[in-house]
């Protein structure tokens, strides 16, 4: 007993519209993967921007501690003559002897 729908058999009709169905449900669901995989992506990204925020934040920091110790260091080098030619060392100011007042 065979169904005839304007001379397309039933059983036919009825594989493709499923298959029809079941390409649909593919892409579906892949559709929904994919926006699912996104916000997990973005929310990742989020966090490893706000982590190399900070980490620019720290080398801010450490940029600015070793400036001042530059700053000092130089200082301290200035004051004790390190680094100085001895022609500029022995004119400079509390070059002369431990104890002795620094000249003008």
């Amino acid at each position: 007993m065979q169904c005839y729908v304007q001379g397309v058999d039933a059983v036919i009709l009825t594989q493709v519209i499923s298959a029809a169905v079941a390409v649909l449900a593919i892409v579906w669901h892949q559709q929904r993967s994919t926006e699912r995989l996104r916000a997990e992506m973005r929310a990742e990204f989020a966090a490893v921007r706000a982590e190399i925020a900070a980490v620019r934040a720290e080398i801010g920091e450490v940029r600015v501690d070793v400036r001042d110790g530059r700053e000092r260091l130089a200082r301290i080098e200035g004051y004790l003559g390190i680094g100085i030619p001895a022609e500029a060392a022995a004119a400079a100011a509390g070059a002369g002897f431990v104890g002795s007042k620094p000249q003008a």
